[in-house]
């Protein structure tokens, strides 16, 4: 990790306040459809980020595990805030007949961008259809993702001029960003109760920007370095 990040990073973890975090557990029950919407999602607060040591996740970096389950129509909306900066976000461990769709959005529920298949298979994928939001910069605030079945799309993913590829830490495709999508639209083709428990685990990374403290400290020990 370059020097500078790191006073970034350490002051995201400290406001987590935690170096381990449990994974966040979906409270949607089968039959129910209480997280399908912006409106009605499942927070994933800041304590849930802790400096990543699952090696299906790329880097020691503040990461988010969140456990779930869909149905064939079935949204899952979860939020959370980040400081400005990278994010990727990753599904791992799917059901095998489970095939992921992931949007990101906007705090006014705009799409920013989404994924439907990631390839190759990145760490902790058994094939490419788990989904993957490649490496997006973005100011700080607050985000919802939503994690869908492939082929329940956000409308607002047919909107707007050609969307932009992004990638993986790996180098590989990681789906799409969406410079000027419908604003506000967060809706999906479908959306219905979960209906089955096929299974998966979402992994929420951010990348904190290089601080002005962080900057000038780097600065100042090259300068030391220099001198030596």
């Amino acid at each position: 990790m370059r020097p500078h990040v790191i006073p970034a990073l350490a002051s995201f973890l400290t406001l987590a306040g935690v170096t381990t975090a449990q994974p966040v557990l979906e409270s949607e029950a089968d039959g129910s459809a209480i997280n399908n919407s912006i409106a009605s999602a499942q927070s994933v607060a800041p304590g849930a980020f802790a400096a990543n040591i699952n090696p299906n996740v790329f880097g020691a970096l503040p990461t988010a595990s969140v456990q779930g389950r869909l149905g064939l129509s079935d949204v899952d909306f979860y939020s959370f805030t980040a400081p400005a900066g990278n994010m990727y976000f990753d599904v791992d461990g799917a059901a095998p007949t489970l095939d992921t769709y992931l949007a990101l959005f906007s705090a006014s529920g705009t799409l920013l961008a989404d994924s439907e298949d990631s390839f190759p298979a990145d760490p902790g994928s058994a094939t490419d259809r788990d989904a993957f939001i490649g490496q997006i910069n973005l100011p700080a605030g607050a985000y919802f993702i939503a994690v869908a079945a492939s082929g329940n799309f956000a409308n607002a993913t047919f909107t707007g001029p050609d969307p932009l590829e992004l990638f993986r830490p790996d180098g590989e495709f990681g789906g799409f960003a969406f410079p000027a999508a419908t604003t506000g639209d967060a809706s999906f083709l479908t959306s219905g109760p979960q209906t089955s428990s096929l299974g998966y685990t979402l992994s929420i990374t951010v990348i904190p920007a290089p601080s002005a403290a962080g900057l000038l400290a780097a600065a100042a020990a090259l300068r030391l370095r220099r001198r030596r």
